[in-house]
């Protein structure tokens, strides 16, 4: 009888291990239900954008590459498979992620440096709408010493949109919200621990968290311990440790106070993809299409759940403009479609309910 007890009881062990998706994968975890009040889609999010790959490099059975934990939680939550970037270079998809206006046209298409010459934004952006309504912004930027006049070994411009806008890279105060990411371990899988405590404090997280990776981590270049590559030659190589890379993130950030205690969303996308049809200096959603992954993932995402409909950057603001009731910064994020489709929305006594898609 004892025998008989020990091989049921292996028996059952491994059958909950399969099904939790501990062979053979890294598991999710999916965070408990947030409680509380909350009429918005969600009041923290965290955003985090990876470099230069498209939806089928990075997505499916197309992937190029490991993409196990992309499919897995995209999988799991919510992706848009009909999402555009809305240029080709770097910068100018940045600076309409955080502002909702069109940056491609020169000096912007030339990733130029930030306040040199006229590559420098006077317009209203996201921290202006943000701060209005009395929630708070820090940016988290990898392999960089914070603040507006820091210094980085191996960033690109475009990755900190925040400095090139006028009102924050001349506002200290502003300034200090550009922190810096991963203080403890620099380069290649140097995981954002500022990030991760800020997420695990009781009070006072950031309700907008923008998270810019290294080169190394973002994909943009192939890295291995100790050295970088001067470009991303070998996709399936950048492509895989950007997996490896959100794979070791994601779970922790899911798993964190903030998105197990309170109503927060994680958004990570790609900056732009091959270019699609933008190689055009000028053009723009949706005369520009370059679909790149987009993924929701939260309490209050709907499970399973994926969206052919048109969305790009500019959908991103939109989103962020419905779900905290901030104004439109202009024409384009005014008449884009919001991504509410992808949340649970939240009854006046807690309890979610299933928006229509």
């Amino acid at each position: 009888m004892p025998a008989r007890f020990t091989v049921i009881k292996i028996g059952l062990i491994i059958a909950v291990l399969t099904v939790a998706g501990f062979l053979g994968e890294r598991v999710i975890f999916r965070p408990k239900s947030a409680t509380g009040t909350s009429l918005s889609y969600f009041d923290y999010i965290v955003v985090i954008v990876m470099e230069n790959k498209n939806l089928y490099q990075t997505y499916g059975n197309s992937c190029v590459g490991n993409c196990t934990f992309i499919n897995q939680l995209a999988n799991r939550f919510g992706i848009a498979e009909n999402y555009s970037g809305i240029a080709h270079r770097s910068l100018p998809d940045y600076l309409t992620l955080t502002s909702g206006l069109n940056y491609s046209y020169p000096p912007f298409v030339t990733d130029c440096g930030p306040q040199v010459g006229n590559c420098t934004v006077a317009s209203r952006n996201i921290v202006d709408s943000i701060e209005a309504t009395h929630r708070s912004w820090r940016a988290y930027i990898e392999d960089y010493s914070g603040g507006c006049k820091g210094s980085s070994s191996d960033h690109i411009p475009g990755p900190d949109p925040f400095l090139f806008y006028r009102d924050v890279y001349y506002n200290a105060t502003r300034c200090s919200n550009i922190a810096t990411a991963n203080p403890s371990h620099q380069g290649y899988l140097g995981l954002p621990t500022r990030l991760l405590s800020d997420l695990n404090e009781a009070d006072g997280t950031p309700n907008f968290m923008w998270l810019s990776p290294n080169l190394c981590d973002s994909g943009h270049n192939a890295c291995n311990s100790t050295s970088l590559t001067g470009s991303c030659r070998i996709l399936v190589k950048c492509i895989s440790q950007g997996n490896e890379y959100l794979g070791l993130l994601v779970p922790q950030i899911l798993a964190s106070r903030t998105f197990e205690t309170k109503n927060a969303a994680l958004f990570i996308t790609w900056d732009e993809g091959s270019a699609g049809t933008c190689p055009g200096v000028g053009r723009t959603y949706p005369t520009c299409i370059d679909r790149v992954p987009a993924i929701f993932a939260g309490p209050h995402v709907k499970q399973d759940y994926v969206s052919d409909l048109g969305y790009s950057h500019y959908s991103f603001v939109r989103t962020l403009e419905v779900a905290w009731n901030l104004p439109s910064l202009g024409p384009l994020d005014a008449g884009a479609m919001a991504m509410t489709s992808f949340f649970q929305t939240q009854s006046p006594t807690g309890v979610t309910s299933t928006e229509p898609s």
